[in-house]
């Protein structure tokens, strides 16, 4: 059965079985259990799981067999970004131990460039959190995020070292995010990049740009815009378009 949420069901359904699958209760290849089963597991329609498992295909995360059910795609025991599994879920899968540093949780005022990426009015506050993420005490990832601070105005006094951003959006303060847009490039670091990895400038990494959505009435407008790098040399990016 879902939890009480005042986020969409199908979202709900979709979420529980996308957690299923990176904690590895349906392994790569696996059959998911069948429309009627999933309707009996979450007490939901028809409809609210077909729309689930929309998701999870639009995500790579699954695939659809003619005549044979849905299966978790065989490539989902990689690091898949477009499909938000958490990156501690996924260090654990890989057998790496993960942990992370907050390095800022400030408000910026927004400049053209974020106020057009998150339309909002030029000068409007945002909230700038700044992480470095590591596996077995080596830096991987270097991450930033930001969004109107109206959105979700917790996030200022949160633990953002032990729980995950994501979680704390769509589970703790309720904010569905409903679409992604994502763009990956294989690019040099930066000078602040590589001395918060602990790597050469220039180091080719890989550069990801994502900005979530979240629903606003019957409206989907930008959320949060995620930039990060990732150590070429210290992480497998695999993503299936």
């Amino acid at each position: 059965m879902l939890t009480t949420s005042h986020l969409p069901k199908y979202y709900q359904v979709a979420a529980q079985l996308r957690h299923k699958i990176s904690v590895g209760e349906f392994r790569q290849a696996d059959q998911l259990p069948t429309e009627e089963r999933l309707m009996q597991m979450f007490g939901v329609s028809r409809g609210t799981v077909r729309k689930a498992l929309g998701v999870l295909l639009s995500e790579g995360v699954v695939e659809s067999r003619q005549g044979l059910g849905t299966f978790v795609k065989t490539a989902v025991h990689t690091t898949n970004h477009f499909s938000l599994i958490s990156f501690n879920d996924e260090m654990h899968r890989q057998g790496r131990t993960p942990t992370t540093r907050l390095l800022k949780n400030e408000q910026l005022l927004a400049d053209a460039n974020l106020a057009d990426r998150l339309q909002i009015q030029p000068g409007g506050p945002v909230r700038h959190i700044e992480r470095l993420r590591l596996a077995d005490g080596e830096p991987v990832a270097h991450e930033h995020r930001y969004f109107a601070e109206s959105l979700c105005p917790g996030l200022a006094i949160a633990d953002l070292e032990s729980q995950s951003i994501h979680w704390l959006l769509t589970e703790q303060f309720q904010i569905p995010l409903v679409k992604v847009v994502h763009v990956v490039e294989r690019l040099p670091l930066s000078v602040e990049q590589a001395g918060v990895l602990g790597t050469a400038v220039n180091t080719i990494a890989f550069q990801v740009d994502r900005l979530s959505y979240t629903s606003q009435g019957e409206h989907t407008i930008p959320a949060v815009l995620f930039q990060a790098a990732y150590r070429a040399d210290n992480f497998y990016l695999h993503a299936k378009i």
